[in-house]
């Protein structure tokens, strides 16, 4: 238990948070309603073109759902050590795939 790195928690719960919206996302493109979790019940029902709205969303909630499953995967990668990085690269790895998860969050919070 000495060696267990709590990063891996995280990377699991962004990749995991990729699967939910890569779900969410599909489900949105069927059924042209935006899930709950991403509007509030009260904002939804305010909202005039819930279509529309639906069809808006879609695109911005695959480009996150495909960053945060690639980026979560990635890093758990190498923090497990499994991706061949030496302790800088793997130190600028991390601060990539951090920068790039934080634009597809701001794309589509945006």
């Amino acid at each position: 238990m000495k060696d267990f790195n709590i990063m891996l928690i995280f990377d699991l719960v962004i990749a995991g948070l990729g699967v939910y919206l890569l779900y969410s996302a599909i489900t949105m493109r069927k059924e042209k309603e935006v899930p709950e979790m991403f509007v509030a019940k009260e904002e939804a029902s305010r909202c005039e073109d819930k279509h529309g709205f639906a069809s808006y969303m879609f695109p911005k909630t695959m480009v996150f759902a495909i960053t945060s499953l690639v980026s979560g995967i990635l890093c758990f990668l190498a923090d497990t050590k499994l991706l061949p990085l030496n302790k800088k690269s793997g130190n600028i790895f991390g601060i990539v795939m951090l920068l790039v998860f934080l634009a597809a969050w701001l794309y589509f919070t945006i």
